[in-house]
Order: C-alpha cells, then sequence, then structure tokens
C-alpha cells in the first residue's frame, strides 16, 4: 500500500503549532484580565503580526517567478520559502481571527477582507494535500508520465492509432471498437474512479478486451494486443487528465483570490494608517 507523508518537515510543523498554542494562550489571558478588540493595542498587536505574516508568504510568490535571480543573490532555499508560505499563512488566518477577538466583521469591506483571508489559507490547505497525494498516485500506478497540456494532443495521435490497427482487423474487433472504445477514444475523459484506484480501473478494461481472443487467430490476437497497447495508454492518459485536473482547478480558485486579498489586505492598511 503507498504511504504518502503529509508532514515532511516535522521542525517547521512544530515550530507552528508552538507558536499557534503561544498566541492562543496569550490571547485566552488578554480576555480573561483585559479586552481584545481590533482597535485596542492587543488587537492591533496581532494584526501587526499578521500583516508581516501576509507580506512573507507573498513573498514566496515573487521568489517562485525570480527563482536564478533569487539563487544567485542567496535569498534562501526555495524549500524554507515554501514552509513559511504554507505555514506562515496559516498562522496568519489564527492571528487575523485574534486581531478581531473572533468577533464577525462589520461592514461589506471588512466581510469581503474576511471572507478572502478564509477562502484563501483554506484552499491552500486543499492544494497541499492535492500536491501531496497526486504525484505519488501517478508515479506509482502508471507507466508513462505526461503533462498536462500534451493530453489533447496525446490522445489525438492514439485515436489514429486505434484506427489504423482496426482497418484491417476483423469484424470482431471493429464491432468491439465501435461499439465499446471508439467513443471513449474521441477526447480524455474524467473518471473518478482513478481516484480510488487507478490500475484496478484500468485492468478491468483491458480484461473486457482479452474475452475475444478465444474467438480469434493467432495472427488477429495480435492485431487485438497492439490494440489494447493503444487503449491502456488512452486510459493512463485519462488517468493523469482526472488526477491533475483537479491541480489546475485549484490553482485557479487560489491564485486570483490571494492576489484580491493583497489588495483588500493593502486597502485596510491604508485606511487603518490614515483614517
Amino acid at each position: 500500500m503507498m504511504k504518502i507523508s503529509f508532514i515532511k518537515s516535522p521542525g517547521w510543523f512544530w515550530t507552528f503549532v508552538m507558536a499557534s498554542a503561544i498566541f492562543s494562550v496569550a490571547y485566552v489571558t488578554l480576555v480573561i484580565f483585559d479586552e481584545v478588540t481590533p482597535g485596542n493595542f492587543w488587537g492591533l498587536t496581532f494584526g501587526t503580526i499578521a500583516t508581516i505574516l501576509f507580506v512573507a508568504v507573498g513573498l514566496y510568490g515573487i521568489r517562485r517567478r525570480t527563482m536564478n535571480k533569487s539563487s544567485k543573490l542567496k535569498l534562501g532555499a526555495a524549500h524554507t520559502w515554501l514552509q513559511v508560505h504554507l505555514y506562515g499563512g496559516t498562522l496568519y488566518l489564527l492571528l487575523m481571527f485574534l486581531h478581531t477577538g473572533f468577533a464577525l466583521p462589520q461592514g461589506a469591506f471588512n466581510w469581503w477582507l474576511w471572507f478572502l483571508s478564509v477562502w484563501v489559507v483554506f484552499s491552500g490547505i486543499v492544494g497541499v494535500g492535492l500536491q501531496k497525494l497526486t504525484p505519488p498516485l501517478l508515479t506509482s500506478a502508471l507507466t508513462t508520465e505526461i503533462r498536462t497540456d500534451r493530453i489533447d494532443g496525446l490522445v489525438n495521435e492514439l485515436r489514429a492509432k486505434a484506427e489504423a490497427e482496426v482497418a484491417n482487423a476483423p469484424s470482431a474487433i471493429r464491432d468491439y471498437y465501435e461499439r465499446t472504445i471508439a467513443v471513449e477514444m474521441a477526447r480524455p475523459i474524467l473518471r473518478p474512479g482513478f481516484f480510488k484506484d487507478i490500475t484496478g480501473g484500468i485492468q478491468t478494461k483491458i480484461r473486457e478486451m482479452q474475452y475475444l481472443k478465444q474467438f480469434l487467430s493467432d495472427a488477429d490476437q495480435k492485431k487485438l494486443d497492439n490494440l489494447a497497447l493503444i487503449y491502456r495508454t488512452k486510459l493512463e492518459c485519462d488517468a493523469h487528465y482526472t488526477l491533475q485536473k483537479p491541480l489546475r482547478l485549484w490553482l485557479a480558485a487560489h491564485l486570483p483570490v490571494s492576489m484580491a486579498l493583497c489588495a483588500f489586505v493593502l486597502i485596510h492598511l491604508f485606511i487603518v494608517f490614515y483614517y
């Protein structure tokens, strides 16, 4: 059974846990002896720390897009920046709640700031899970590596090969192809079952084809084997398409909202300092 470790940097994880515990204990203590509101000293302190973390988290995006220059300037390892992005982002959300005293926001702008913060952090956690889960599934169960942008072109090539193979095949193979496989060869297909079992799903499909062998000559069995190999590759394309699609959708759901959150945080800071 494939094992996936979601905590590959225990030091960073336990630092995050300790920091969360310290801030939480400090907040509870303050609530007992005083109060925490967005406008008083304690609320502003939590808010300031949250803002510093937010800036550090946002710098990861710049670090990724200037990797060569950052490496030359020795601005830190990419792994370190990633851990700051992951754990710092989560800690930012906690500090935002502490900054507001866990009170629901007032006004449309504050609601949007609150909502965007929650969305970005939780979508980020989902993204971490997808990025931990998807590559091991693909590499452990499939024989081909396919980039997402190559899937459509490869499927077209496979369909052409399959049709050429079937053109000179006996009627039993042609009929089976037209009835069962042709529609599936037309385009990449989302197969949710592959999230549960990629290998088993592909093997089941291929075994269905092997039933025809008992009715074919040795030469025609070779044609069926060739068709089965093409079909297997198509199914692996479907597996890549199915498992990589959520990552692409996640990026579309996470990155634009993150940029919007940056704008809202800047506006919020402007309001705080100038009004």
